[in-house]
């Protein structure tokens, strides 16, 4: 009885399955994405600019020109800084690509984007650093070259993996660049 049992047994395991199971492979789950919508930011600073309208501008004090873009949804900040140039101009950019450069040894590439609209005295340049665990996916300044320097970078409140959260860094660069096209100096 036993060794009949021992056969029915074994013969389950052996027959009973037709397929071989592959595990699935890790996957992340939809983001479903606004349609986009902007709106007019202006304040007592020397600029002005379209926000999203699915973002939230919140000023970190009142001495300063220092604003946090706020994407709560997404447990997203972009910091954004204006400073006065005092003849430092030069020091400033440099600055800005040391603070890019911090991020070289994760990133799997980094591209740089310059904008420039003359008619309004507007050039800017973008890092888009890409990579799954760069901490900041996203930088850039913008400047008149002679009076005002303003800066922002993109970071998450979360672990960086950057594959996961890929639409809503494309979201938010489209974001920038509609910023950088509407940016006028005050």
């Amino acid at each position: 009885m036993r060794k009949l049992l021992v056969v029915v047994i074994i013969s389950v395991f052996i027959f009973g399955c037709d397929e071989v199971t592959v595990p699935k492979p890790k996957g992340y789950f939809h983001i479903t994405l606004p349609a986009k919508k902007y709106q007019h930011f202006q304040s007592a600073c020397p600029f002005e600019f379209d926000i999203a309208s699915i973002a939230k501008m919140a000023r970190k004090d009142s001495a300063s020109c220092f604003y946090n873009l706020e994407y709560p949804q997404w447990k997203a900040t972009i910091y954004l800084s204006y400073l006065p140039i005092k003849n430092d101009l030069k020091e400033l950019i440099d600055d800005e690509h040391r603070r890019k450069e911090k991020h070289i040894q994760l990133a799997s590439s980094i591209e740089d984007s310059v904008f420039i609209f003359a008619d309004k005295h507007v050039s800017a340049t973008v890092f888009n650093i890409n990579g799954t665990k760069t901490a900041t996916p996203l930088q850039f300044f913008i400047t008149d070259s002679t009076q005002h320097f303003f800066r922002g970078a993109l970071y998450f409140y979360h672990s960086p993996n950057n594959d996961s959260v890929a639409p809503i860094i494309q979201y938010i660069k489209e974001d920038v660049r509609k910023l950088i096209q509407t940016f006028k100096w005050k």
